[in-house]
Order: structure tokens, then sequence, then C-alpha cells
């Protein structure tokens, strides 16, 4: 008996001198198994990094050949090194930091998240980190907020300022929708301010610095930031009034139980990437960038042909656009570019903004079915904003504005036909000119000397292949038969068929019978058309 009691206390001996070696608590050893939060964190975190090498800079700058990145006094790239938590606590407590810092094996499960399974996305961070830290830096610094916070887009976006979460929340900062449009984030259909690298973080920096007023404690403002102050205030409640993260971590969403040890994490590898034999991966980023105000609609494809630049590239440098289209009709906005091309841009600015003004309308010829905007040669091309409102549905706004339904979904990206109350849709259409008296225009037509009538609509021309002779009256029996057989002999034009026409539709157009069409083009009776045939067209 004494022997067993001797061995028992003997290993409970050894366990004290290991723990007080380690600075570890009894509480923390006996915690050492993960839960499933870091599982699910996991799982949300490696959506962000699988989409971030989605990036055009990152793709580009991946086929950099990395044996280049590692000098030759270091150790092998594969090594994988690996560390006590004795070196880990160390670590983390040498950091410069007024955030608690608590190692335990939640943290130390992000950690080897970080540096040993995901080391090709870190690398990518690493390199990024050189472009948009700065930027925190800065802004954290102007409102006098501890530096470390910048860490949080790590966890929050793997630094993509397109990463959108499964429940809506999106930009490097992953601000949802009514949290954003309470900090001055604009969100519609075209802009969303979220995805603003610097918009984005002043907003970011004044709700961490309402929510420290709140707390006066930096690990619960961080949990509120990622779970909403309501259910940090449910946890303390729970937990009898405790305000330490660790005492009410059980009582938090099981997301927020896995944030602040992601944080903890994040800002270790940041910090210590070298030791663990990783290095950042060169990212093409333009190494100098400006930034022009717009005060015209554009389009950013318009934009990459004119200055010869790569599509992908400026909607890398301008993610809060969602359609490459700048709505600055509206409202001026900023523009980023590299600054060996800004003052080419400005340059070529009018010229960009008359072929955007076209481009804009495309979309109006998308379906059959078409209500065609008209276009006169004076009419100018606007964008308005309808608020939804009871009762409307995307067939009666497409009617009240003269627009097709499928460019209504397209312009608004809608994929349902459902509409919310206050929705606001984007629209392209015309304002028309204003004419005299004498010139009267019927159906957007434009009556020529002739009495011809000129219809201009977006890639539908009518090519006339016989004008209509004059009707003189003349008792000249040979002018009259002329005039009879004028008659006769209907006007003939041809049409070429677009993307999306059909026989049924092209009838519609012209007020003929689908048979007449048939029988005028010598068509087989399926009535199968092709893209880009002529089909002639007799008027009666």
């Amino acid at each position: 008996m004494r022997v067993v009691k001797s061995v028992i206390f003997s290993v409970f001996l050894l366990l004290f001198v290991f723990l007080a070696n380690n600075s570890y608590s009894i509480t923390n050893f006996f915690s050492r198994i993960p839960d499933d939060t870091v599982k699910i964190s996991s799982k949300e975190f490696q959506a962000n990094l699988d989409s971030l090498l989605n990036n055009f800079f990152v793709s580009q700058s991946l086929k950099v050949n990395l044996n280049s990145l590692y000098p030759a006094q270091n150790m092998d790239k594969d090594i994988i090194p690996q560390f006590s938590d004795s070196v880990y606590i160390q670590r983390l407590q040498s950091l410069p930091s007024i955030i608690d810092m608590t190692y335990n094996e939640k943290v130390r499960a992000f950690i080897e998240l970080y540096v040993n399974k995901k080391r090709k996305h870190v690398k990518v961070m690493l390199g990024l980190s050189e472009y948009y830290f700065p930027i925190f830096e800065e802004i954290l610094d102007k409102q006098g907020l501890p530096q470390e916070l910048k860490y949080l887009t790590i966890i929050e976006s793997a630094l993509n300022p397109r990463a959108t979460s499964r429940v809506g929340a999106s930009g490097l900062w992953q601000f949802m929708y009514t949290t954003g449009k309470i900090y001055d984030l604009q969100v519609n259909s075209l802009v969303d301010e979220r995805r603003d690298p610097i918009k984005a973080s002043y907003a970011a920096a004044s709700y961490l610095k309402d929510l420290y007023g709140i707390y006066k404690d930096w690990t619960l403002a961080i949990a509120a930031y990622n779970c909403g102050p309501g259910n940090v205030n449910k946890a303390i409640k729970r937990s009898k009034g405790k305000t330490n993260f660790w005492e009410i971590y059980d009582y938090l969403p099981a997301e927020t139980r896995g944030y602040v040890p992601a944080f903890i994490a994040a800002n270790y590898m940041m910090n210590y990437y070298k030791e663990h034999n990783l290095f950042p991966q060169k990212i093409d980023f333009p190494t100098l960038t400006d930034t022009v105000m717009v005060d015209a609609d554009l389009n950013l494809k318009d934009v990459s042909e004119a200055l010869d630049l790569p599509l992908q590239q400026l909607r890398d440098m301008n993610p809060q656009y969602k359609n490459d289209i700048i709505p600055g009709n509206s409202e001026s906005y900023s523009l980023k570019l590299p600054v060996n091309l800004v003052t080419t841009f400005i340059e070529m600015e009018d010229s960009i903004s008359l072929k955007s003004k076209e481009s804009m309308i495309k979309y109006t010829e998308i379906a059959p079915h078409k209500n065609y905007l008209q276009i006169s040669p004076n009419d100018e091309i606007i964008r308005v904003t309808h608020k939804v409102k009871s009762g409307d549905n995307l067939n009666n706004i497409a009617k009240k504005y003269g627009v097709d339904v499928a460019a209504l979904k397209e312009w608004n990206r809608i994929k349902s036909k459902k509409l919310k109350g206050g929705q606001k849709l984007i629209i392209y259409t015309t304002k028309k000119s204003k004419t005299s008296d004498n010139e009267k225009s019927t159906n957007s037509a434009v009556k020529t000397k002739n009495d011809e009538p000129k219809i201009d609509t977006i890639k539908h021309e009518v090519k006339k292949t016989e004008k209509p002779s004059k009707e003189i009256k003349d008792e000249n029996p040979t002018k009259k038969n002329k005039k009879t057989a004028s008659k006769k002999n209907p006007e003939k034009s041809t049409h070429k068929v677009q993307k999306g026409e059909t026989l049924s539709s092209i009838s519609r157009k012209y007020d003929v019978s689908i048979n007449d069409l048939i029988d005028w083009n010598n068509l087989k009776k399926d009535g199968k058309i092709n893209i880009g045939q002529s089909l002639l067209i007799k008027s009666k």
C-alpha cells in the first residue's frame, strides 16, 4: 500500500514540476483536448483561404518560382519545425501587446493550422500584408487603437477583399449589411463599400472603439466584433457576471469560442513565421498607386481596354464595384490606378465615359419579347433608381421604364423574380429630346423628309433596299400606272437575326405573320433560324 501511495505521489509531483516549469495552469492542462469549436472555425477560415487564391494578384504571383524566395542560408523550404508549449508561451508573452495573449490547446490548434497545414496560404497572406497592413496601421493609429487589431483581417477574410461569409458578411473586415450601414458604408446594386479597404478600415476602427467602450476589455470587444454585443452580454449574464473571455467561454456561440484563439494564433503566426521556415509570397501589386475621383458613369471594362490594363487587376484594385460599374453620375467615386497610368486616364476620361454610356444599356437586348429601348439622335442615356413599392414586380417596372425584364435582372444581379419592399433597382433608360410641334414621332420613330420612319435601336438596324415612291396626283396614265405598280410591290427590308430572337419575336416586331416570314425566306416549316442570318421583310 505504501508503495502504491509513493508511486501516486511521485506522479503528481512530476506533474506539478512539469506544469510549474511550463508556466501552465492545471485548469489549462485538463482543457487541452480540442473541442468542436476549433473544427467549426477552421472550416470557415479555410473557406476564406481557398477563395483567397482566386485573387488576380495572387494567382499571377503563384507562378513565381518559390525557390527564389528562400535565401541559400535558410533551412530547406520543406522542413517544418516543431516547438513545445513552453516556446509558444514565451513567444506570445514577448509580443508588445496590450491585448491578453493567453495560450492553451485551442490557441495551439490554430497555430498549427497556420504554420503546418496551410503554409501555402500563409505565405500568400504574408505577401498581401505588405500591401494592406500599412493601410490598417495608419487608420488604427489615427483612431488610437492597438496595432495588433489589424490581425483580425487574417481570420475574418484571409486578406481577401471580396470574401463573403455564409451569412452574408463581406470585405476584409467582414461587415454585415446592417452594421455596415450603421458605420456609413454604402451598399447598393453597384457599390459595396464593405469591400473598400480604406472605408471599411475606418468603419472597423470605429466599431471596435465602440465595443471597447462597452466592455473595457479587448478580448471581449473582439468576441463582440464576431458575434455581436448582444451575445456577449448574454454570456456574461449566464456566467453570473464574469467578465473574462475564458470564464464566459462556454456560454458564447460556438464560432466565437474559436474566434479569440484564432486571433491570438494569427498574432503569433504573423510575428514568428520565420521561425517556422515561412516566407512571404511576392505579390505583384503595383508598387505605387494613386486615386482619382470619377464624376461620370464608367465601366471598368472600358477603362481596362483604354489603359491596356488587365480587367481582373483593375477589379482587385477597386473591389467595391460589384458589377464593374462606377456610378459617377450620382456622386463622385474613387478609382485606384497604377500611378504611371493616372495621367493617361485623365487625358482619356471623356472618351472612356462616352464609350461606357453606350455599354451601360447593352443588356436591353438579352432575351426575346423585348421592349426595345428606342434612341433618337438627341436622346440622353440616363441612370435612374427605382424604389420598390407594394405591388411592384419586374414586369410592371420594366414596362414603366420601357426596358426589358432581363435587363433589369442583369443590371441588379437579380436571380429570382421576387422583390422586397424598399429595395432599390438601378435602371438605364433614355431622356427624350424635345421636339417642335411639327416634328411628331410615333413609337419613338423619327420621320424623315420622305415620311419614311427611321428607327435607331441598339444592335437592330433595318436596312432599306427600296424606298417608296412619292404619291403625286397626276392624270397622266403612265404615271398613274407606275403609282399603282408601286402599291402592288411591297416595300422590302432585311433583318439580321440577333441572339435570343425567334420567328415569333421578329414577326411581332415587323407586324407580319410567321408564315409570311417562312415563305419570303424559303425557311423550313419548323421555323429554325440562325444568329447572323439575314431575313427578307416585306411591309404590307
